[in-house]
């Protein structure tokens, strides 16, 4: 797991996350559980092995290009993950 101040951390250390044929990260932000797909939106990276930086954003580790966690959120490939999504 990465994170900067205990609010938003990466699921980095889990296994593979694939859903319609999408691979995925898990993220906790603000509470919340998100799948994020691990594509970096500038050139494709694996966002999973970034890290959380201080102001909480996610940083690739192939560019360095850092993207707000709620930007993230907001793509409409992320799944947010709810106790029903679960059970």
């Amino acid at each position: 797991m990465s994170t900067s101040d205990g609010s938003t951390w990466i699921g980095r250390d889990l296994p593979p996350i694939v859903r319609d044929g999408r691979d995925y990260f898990l993220l906790s932000h603000k509470g919340e559980m998100f799948l994020i797909e691990n594509l970096c939106p500038h050139r494709g990276g694996p966002l999973k092995f970034g890290y959380v930086d201080e102001a909480c954003r996610i940083v690739c580790p192939m560019h360095h290009n850092a993207y707000a966690a709620d930007r993230l959120i907001a793509q409409p490939t992320t799944l947010r993950l709810t106790a029903e999504a679960v059970a």
